[in-house]
């Protein structure tokens, strides 16, 4: 039997492409608000104040990036918005793991971007806060 050394898996072509990097926070603050212990809410947040975890990743590099933020953009242009799961850091809102719907937002200049936020929204160009909302239900695991 052969073993193989698991720091040379990723030289081999295992690692996911369209995986963005890890957000720990995000992971922490995702993990507590689906075990009922951090309120979720929803709002529009201006598309100014979303930054990505990881800006280095670019999405539209990836094999058929494109053609999959094409596909978004035209939902959007049918009323089915992308909503982004941000948290609050630093006067900004931290998007961590919807790198293709995040990369459509940037091509369509929406002013405002649906999201659902972890915790309470502070700042003050949050528009239409809903919520607490079902965490479970917005993350589309049933309540």
């Amino acid at each position: 039997m052969q073993s193989a050394n698991p720091s040379d898996l990723n030289s081999q072509g295992t690692e996911d492409p369209f995986a963005a990097p890890q957000d720990p926070t995000f992971d922490a603050l995702f993990k507590l608000a689906i075990q009922g212990d951090l309120r979720v809410y929803f709002a529009a947040i201006p598309l100014r104040l979303i930054r990505p975890y990881a800006p280095e990743f670019n999405f539209l590099m990836l094999p058929g990036g494109e053609a999959i933020i094409a596909a978004i953009l035209a939902q959007a242009r049918q009323g089915h918005f992308p909503r982004l799961w941000v948290y609050e850091k630093d006067n900004m809102f931290v998007m961590s793991d919807y790198y293709p719907q995040y990369h459509a937002c940037l091509q369509g200049q929406p002013d405002y971007v649906p999201c659902w936020v972890l915790g309470h929204p502070k700042h003050t160009a949050a528009k239409d806060v809903q919520g607490p909302v079902d965490a479970r239900e917005a993350a589309g695991l049933g309540s």
